[in-house]
């Protein structure tokens, strides 16, 4: 009798790994997380968790979270118009990773951030305020969690 495996449908995940993470700063969920990375490349976010993590014996409880900045809007262009100047300089480089464009965008983002081991949660920063934070919450947030999505 032969048995064989299915070849697995998505990207390999450490074992032990928390399961994603999605939170707007400022929310209860996002304040729990203990430790906050800010980098500005994505390489320098991964080389952060994967030396943060390497000491710990707890992998499934220890979670290392990503800040993004982010700007949504339905279309790109509407998206850098509420973003504004994103820096007065060439020289300025930013504090941490920004995204501006489409909610699917973000959503796209957020899950490889997570597939590649770059972070185990996502604390999204809105920079045009209460315009991007409404757009997480109804269009980014219940792709990301259906439970999240579901009407009793």
């Amino acid at each position: 009798m032969t048995i064989e495996f299915a070849a697995p449908t998505s990207a390999t995940i450490s074992i032990g790994r928390p399961r994603l993470q999605v939170a707007i700063a400022g929310d209860d969920v996002a304040q729990s997380f203990p430790i906050v990375v800010r980098r500005s490349t994505l390489r320098d976010a991964q080389r952060a968790r994967s030396l943060l993590r390497s000491g710990t014996h707890d992998q499934a409880n220890f979670v290392v979270a990503l800040e993004v900045e982010a700007a949504i809007a339905p279309h790109p262009a509407s998206a850098r118009a509420a973003a504004g100047d994103p820096a007065a300089s060439e020289d300025d480089v930013p504090e941490t990773i920004r995204y501006i464009g489409t909610p699917r965008g973000l959503v796209t983002l957020i899950r490889d951030i997570y597939i590649a081991e770059i972070a185990d949660a996502v604390i999204i920063v809105p920079i045009d305020g209460s315009a991007t934070e409404s757009r997480v919450r109804e269009q980014v947030l219940p792709l990301l969690d259906p439970a999240r999505g579901r009407v009793a």
